[in-house]
């Protein structure tokens, strides 16, 4: 498989990372809150008037670690930047979960403070790279997008 680096000029110069046929997004550790099932149903889920929503608990998941990140890449060779991680084959045959995955992908990034949290609780628009950050610069684990429940796998480019 090879890894490949895609730009989206349209979507803020961001990138996006694929291993063969495979969409990485950021590993964000996962914070699950339960609900009441009554309260959260919505549109046409009609929910049944004897069920007991206790049995049937819904869950808003929010970030419990750090999502702001850019990339720190070469335009040369932005592929180059990228560590491939293999793993063991998880014991249960599940591969889509955060601590399951088989397959990480490393690089170099900075948080960018200013890309937050929306006054709807969703993640801010993208910044437009190249974005300016004095953070430092720190290591960034990525996972299959189809193991991450919280997702970001569009990028902006960080100087």
């Amino acid at each position: 498989m090879e890894l490949k680096v895609r730009e989206w000029t349209k979507n803020k110069n961001s990138v996006s990372v694929n291993y063969g046929p495979l969409t990485f997004s950021l590993k964000i550790a996962e914070n699950y809150v339960q609900k009441d099932s009554k309260e959260t149903a919505i549109g046409d889920s009609r929910w049944q008037e004897n069920a007991n929503p206790l049995k049937w608990p819904s869950y808003e998941i929010y970030p419990a670690s750090d999502w702001n990140y850019g990339l720190q890449l070469d335009s040369k060779n932005p592929a180059a930047w990228f560590e491939v991680v293999k793993k063991p084959w998880p014991g249960d045959n599940n591969p889509w979960t955060l601590s399951t995955a088989p397959i990480e992908l490393r690089a170099k990034g900075k948080k960018i403070n200013s890309w937050t949290i929306d006054e709807n609780g969703l993640c801010g628009v993208l910044p437009q790279s190249p974005a300016a950050t004095n953070e430092p610069v720190t290591t960034l684990t990525f996972i299959p997008m189809g193991s991450a429940r919280l997702r970001i796998s569009a990028f902006p480019v960080v100087q």
